[in-house]
């Protein structure tokens, strides 16, 4: 009988020897989880992620990566670094401090994700993967983000041809700000690469007031400002000379309620407005814009504040 209990004692210390090791836990926060591999120097977009659950919405930062934006889509752990680094990047910081990733980024800057797609900020980013935990809501990659920078211009590429082109009713698209010298020193941000100028053949409102020859021209960027009663108009003076004066909206009538929105200024980045402002700085009333053509390019420049700018025409 003692045998058979010794045999019966032995096989159950076998069995539970046998059993496998309890797998560790995976810690719910994302920075203590094991570190699945590393990346450096990655350029993505940052964007939101949002997810419903239980008829409610839950917002994740995300970043898509820009040369392979089929691959998982990367969530960070925290938000105070990109928190911190949209407060330097967006126009009078983040006046929503206790919720930047839905109400200040998502909501006031992606304008909740109707805008196009590379208006979302461009970044390079350097942190670690980790692993996943059975209760992430998201879809991407967990990740612990180490630092985070905006990509600050996104040269274009385009083909010049000898053809020559009319300057009026066609858009100029801004390929960078030139120095004395005609060399390229600033280039348009990536997130508003469609910035440029478009010469009307006629004035398109109002009366001139200095000028009875003068035409309209227009500023295209993703910045919005509610036009004033006094316009800006131009007239070719001269062979390469662009005469700016002004020109009076009979039509105009101030914003009701006091309150109403006259721009969008809130909504953009820094990089954007400087881009669009130093554009604008070189029509100035009464001042005078050098102008000089060359198949597709058109340079301007104002000698007075020494602003200039490559323009280029990219249609047929």
């Amino acid at each position: 009988m003692k045998k058979w209990i010794f045999i019966l004692i032995t096989l159950t210390f076998l069995g539970c020897s046998s059993e496998e090791e309890p797998k560790p836990t995976i810690p719910l926060e994302i920075e203590q989880r094991n570190t699945v591999a590393q990346f450096e120097g990655l350029a993505a977009y940052l964007d939101v992620e949002v997810v419903e659950k239980e008829g409610e919405f839950i917002y994740f930062f995300s970043f898509e990566p820009k040369e392979n934006p089929n691959d998982e889509r990367l969530v960070p752990g925290k938000d105070e670094l990109i928190c911190s680094f949209l407060n330097e990047q967006l126009k009078f910081g983040m006046d929503i401090p206790n919720d930047c990733k839905w109400l200040g980024y998502y909501s006031r800057y992606l304008r909740s994700g109707t805008v196009p797609s590379n208006f979302r900020l461009h970044v390079i980013l350097s942190g670690e993967e980790k692993e996943r935990h059975p209760d992430d809501l998201f879809f991407g990659k967990p990740i612990q983000l180490n630092s985070i920078q905006k990509i600050e211009s996104c040269p274009i590429d385009f083909e010049e041809i000898s053809t020559p082109i009319p300057l009026e009713s066609r858009f100029w698209r801004l390929v960078g700000f030139t120095d004395t010298s005609g060399n390229i020193i600033s280039y348009p941000t990536c997130e508003d690469p469609e910035i440029g100028v478009v010469f009307h053949n006629q004035l398109l409102l109002g009366s001139p007031i200095e000028d009875p020859d003068a035409k309209s021209f227009t500023i295209e960027s993703a910045v919005w400002s509610r036009p004033g009663p006094l316009v800006l108009v131009y007239r070719i003076s001269g062979e390469n000379t662009l005469s700016i004066t002004r020109a009076v909206d009979p039509s105009y009538t101030p914003p009701r309620p006091a309150t109403a929105v006259t721009d969008n200024f809130p909504n953009l980045t820094n990089a954007i407005f400087n881009k669009y402002d130093s554009l604008s700085s070189i029509f100035r009333f009464n001042e005078s814009v050098e102008f000089s053509l060359s198949g597709n390019t058109l340079r301007l420049k104002n000698s007075s504040n020494e602003i200039g700018a490559l323009l280029v025409y990219e249609g047929n």
